[in-house]
């Protein structure tokens, strides 16, 4: 299983997350690119601090909006999300060759994250440009959504996604949080475990619903992120699952 953090969303004197010490932990990290958050500088630290911990590098691509975190809905074009795609590309990419590292992922972050997953129109202008950039890129999507199947039938590598820090309806989607709030390390780990082992997750309702997976994900603006993800990766070794970054799975 694949552990991804979301992180690299400082900018200039803002702090947000404590990214050395998640990144410890896992196997994957969705670096923003300058549009819901972060900054040049954050981009090359962050680039840099994965590289220290041989941890997988990706472009959690958002709406420009960093006001709003990139979690209220902008009703931009096709092309614009494109374009704006492409460019976030471009930017993580150039931190990354200069330090003799390549591009394993792609994830689109909030409310974009809901928007390609629901809209045919988005979903082929995201998926088009990843194509364009680099098709060996992996996209990560919840399995089942519209884009999953667009991307399979356009060649994608698909990888699937389980949010295990966030909340799930007994319909499968999560619950959008405004500002994240801290959770129980031992109650994400064991949501974890059972993704890992079970392939299911359960609802607010109590419900267990499918969640086959292929990564876990944690969000980095946590305010115990870093506990959080110490004990997944306590429990995974603890119950022999290996913890892999998807190139290497």
């Amino acid at each position: 299983m694949d552990l991804n953090v979301d992180m690299g969303e400082s900018f200039g004197r803002y702090k947000l997350g404590n990214d050395e010490e998640v990144m410890k932990y896992i196997t994957s990290a969705n670096v923003a690119c300058g549009f819901h958050a972060s900054d040049s500088l954050v981009m090359f630290e962050t680039v840099l601090l994965a590289k220290k911990y041989g941890v997988a590098v990706g472009a959690h691509t958002g709406l420009e909006d960093k006001r709003g975190f990139g979690r209220r809905r902008m009703d931009i074009t096709p092309e614009e999300l494109k374009s704006d795609t492409l460019y976030q590309l471009g930017a993580l990419d150039a931190f990354l060759k200069i330090n003799g590292m390549k591009m394993q992922h792609v994830k689109p972050h909030g409310i974009l994250y809901r928007m390609v997953s629901d809209e045919e129109k988005y979903a082929e202008a995201y998926l088009d440009a990843i194509k364009m950039f680099d098709p060996a890129l992996f996209v990560m999507i919840p399995r089942g959504t519209l884009i999953w199947q667009m991307g399979l039938k356009m060649g994608l590598k698909m990888s699937a996604e389980i949010l295990v820090d966030l909340s799930y309806d007994d319909n499968g989607n999560w619950v959008l949080e405004r500002t994240k709030k801290a959770r129980s390390p031992e109650e994400v780990a064991q949501r974890a475990v059972m993704v890992a082992v079970d392939k299911k997750i359960n609802t607010i309702s109590g419900k267990l619903i499918d969640a086959e997976a292929d990564t876990v994900c944690c969000h980095g603006d946590s305010p115990n992120a870093a506990e959080v993800v110490r004990k997944i990766k306590e429990e995974y070794e603890r119950l022999g699952i290996p913890l892999k970054s998807l190139v290497n799975s």
